[in-house]
């Protein structure tokens, strides 16, 4: 049977900029086991349908969504062309806000390849050291969500990708959610 744990990883990042939490890597890595073929199209369209992917792209003209998929993927501004090229799929229905995301990181070359593989290596790793009942718990919400995805918004290159999945960086940060006195019961009062 594949194991399917690094195309999950991977589509965390493309959706979210973030590593996915323990029991979503398990849910979704069963939905692809069970189903490879359509698994892949049931997630994308699971994570485009959430609060958390909409939030980040609302009120967003299409040039504005690719430049922020650009960041929120290699770490950088898009170049003219780049950006000039998915907007056009966007604008022409060749590709859907639901999926621009995920074609962009499968369109990745050189070094945003190089970047993009780092942080789903590190989101890898971020996720199997989340190995306490209180690690897991404590991430949930928007404010675990944030530090998560400054900590993957800080790979831009290999040397910080080699700098972050130290296993001592994994877990300070861990550490650090796991620390924050929001819990997600909190926020969903506030």
């Amino acid at each position: 049977m594949a194991n399917y744990v690094n195309d999950v990883q991977k589509l965390y990042i493309a959706y979210f900029s973030r590593p996915a939490d323990a029991k979503g890597l398990a849910f979704w890595t069963d939905v692809l086991s069970a189903n490879a073929v359509t698994g892949m199209q049931q997630i994308s369209a699971a994570f485009a349908g959430s609060e958390e992917y909409r939030a980040s792209y609302a009120n967003m003209d299409n040039r504005a969504v690719v430049d922020a998929v650009y960041h929120n993927l290699f770490g950088r501004a898009g170049e003219t062309a780049g950006i000039d090229f998915w907007v056009n799929a966007l604008n022409n229905h060749t590709i859907t806000i639901d999926n621009v995301v995920s074609q962009v990181a499968a369109g990745a070359q050189n070094d945003d390849k190089v970047v993009f593989n780092g942080r789903v290596a590190v989101a890898m790793s971020f996720t199997d050291h989340l190995d306490l009942a209180t690690e897991q718990a404590a991430y949930q919400g928007g404010t675990a969500n944030a530090i998560a995805k400054a900590f993957i918004g800080s790979i831009v290159d290999l040397q910080s990708a080699a700098s972050a999945i130290d296993p001592g960086v994994i877990d300070a940060k861990i550490a650090e959610i796991v620390g924050t006195p929001t819990s997600a019961a909190h926020e969903l009062i506030v």
